[in-house]
């Protein structure tokens, strides 16, 4: 999985963004927003961590208005909230991943973060 990272200020708002250069990641651009900080992604890389084992019925979910994600035993996926608001509806989520690329990604983000904030 490729992507590079991105701020954008409007404002004096700052926002962090991704923006994956393959299309059936389009999802994480979602992911970006202006209110990150190394230890709200921490929470995430330990929670992802803490759920590889787990039933589904105990899975380690995130969302923010534009998308859901939910890692489990089974596997990390996101749902497009977006999507469905604009009434596309899927047959499956939108992104499955393992759950250490995921947080290979979560970790690269954070060390952006990081260092733009």
């Amino acid at each position: 999985m490729k992507y590079k990272f991105y701020i954008e200020v409007i404002e004096d708002i700052v926002t962090f963004g991704i923006m994956p250069e393959e299309e059936k990641y389009n999802v994480l651009f979602r992911f970006g927003d202006s209110g990150w900080t190394p230890q709200k992604i921490q929470k995430l890389i330990e929670g992802v961590e803490q759920s590889k084992n787990k039933e589904p019925d105990v899975s380690f979910d995130w969302q923010n208005e534009d998308v859901f994600f939910r890692s489990n035993k089974y596997g990390f996926f996101f749902v497009d909230l977006m999507k469905q608001r604009a009434g596309e509806k899927s047959k499956k989520q939108d992104l499955d991943l393992n759950h250490d690329e995921f947080i290979k990604f979560l970790q690269d983000f954070k060390k952006f973060v990081e260092e733009n904030s």
